[in-house]
């Protein structure tokens, strides 16, 4: 496989894989002729996956230190990291958790929001990877998540009663309405126990597959009408088309990707933000 695609039949034209940089594999490649191969079991993603966790380990480990020291923050890191873990903490873990319960669940809630916002970062870089565009990587954060939150709610109600939390109380005179309403109304308060972790996994891969998919589809317009293999028939024989869709190309993707850099911090403080809702669900039922 090409940076831009699979290799063009002989005779024929190539074929676009427009989602070839954003799966898993056993290679990096940074350019047609630059692979770097990778030894099973290993792949490209477990790779970046453990180097995320290992950066993300050493950055709140290093930070508790200082803040444990009581000294004043200094430096760049030191301030950006803190911030973002005070940012966690008064915006995620305690509106999301609640006041009682929340700072319980900020060391979670904090590793979780650094590891998916340098996940969503890493797909920023040229040739890197984004692992959060993989369904199987973000199924396994709401895996976790889905745990998370139904042992604290066991923890907190006990098994039985935390399953009676799904089962809503109504109001209603009449046995022949009340209860196959109460039992239809407990089987979708159930399926959301599941439902919510399938949202969380969907909405976080959807959002950065479609985003590196347009950076992709938009670089792709110089291969259109450079390369004869890729080149459609309006532009055969048109070389100057070259520059000026270059230049537009380049353009929108540098723009492209400041939004996509907003849209990293985004899709992290959002997952998370989820999450920590989930864990408050299931900690204080609404009924």
């Amino acid at each position: 496989m090409t940076l831009f695609g699979s290799a063009p039949p002989a005779g024929g034209k190539a074929t676009i894989d427009p989602f070839g940089h954003v799966v898993d594999s056993d290679h990096i490649e940074i350019f047609e002729n630059l692979v770097i191969h990778i030894p099973p079991p290993l792949s490209k993603f477990l790779i970046f996956l453990a180097l995320a966790a290992l950066i993300v380990g050493l950055l709140v480990t290093w930070v508790a230190g200082k803040m444990a020291s009581g000294e004043p923050p200094r430096g760049r890191l030191w301030n950006a990291v803190e911030s973002l873990l005070f940012f966690v903490r008064d915006k995620i873990a305690r509106p999301g958790v609640g006041e009682h319960d929340g700072d319980k669940y900020l060391p979670f809630l904090s590793t979780l929001f650094l590891f998916i916002f340098l996940c969503n970062l890493f797909g920023m870089f040229p040739f890197l990877p984004s692992p959060t565009a993989h369904i199987y990587v973000t199924g396994a954060l709401a895996f976790i998540v889905f745990c998370v939150i139904h042992v604290g709610g066991v923890k907190e109600h006990g098994v039985d009663g935390y399953l009676k939390t799904f089962i809503p109380h109504i109001e209603v005179d009449s046995p022949l309405i009340k209860y196959p309403l109460m039992a239809g109304m407990a089987v979708l308060e159930y399926m959301t126990a599941f439902i919510r972790a399938i949202i969380l996994a969907v909405r976080l891969f959807a959002n950065m597959l479609a985003g590196h998919t347009v950076l992709f589809m938009i670089l792709f317009f110089i291969k259109l009408v450079a390369d004869p293999a890729y080149q459609i028939d309006v532009a055969k024989g048109h070389d100057w088309l070259y520059w000026p869709v270059s230049l537009f190309s380049v353009v929108m993707v540098v723009a492209l990707s400041l939004l996509e850099l907003f849209i990293a911090g985004l899709q992290a403080f959002v997952f998370t933000f989820l999450s920590a809702i989930f864990i408050g669900l299931a900690k204080h039922p609404p009924h």
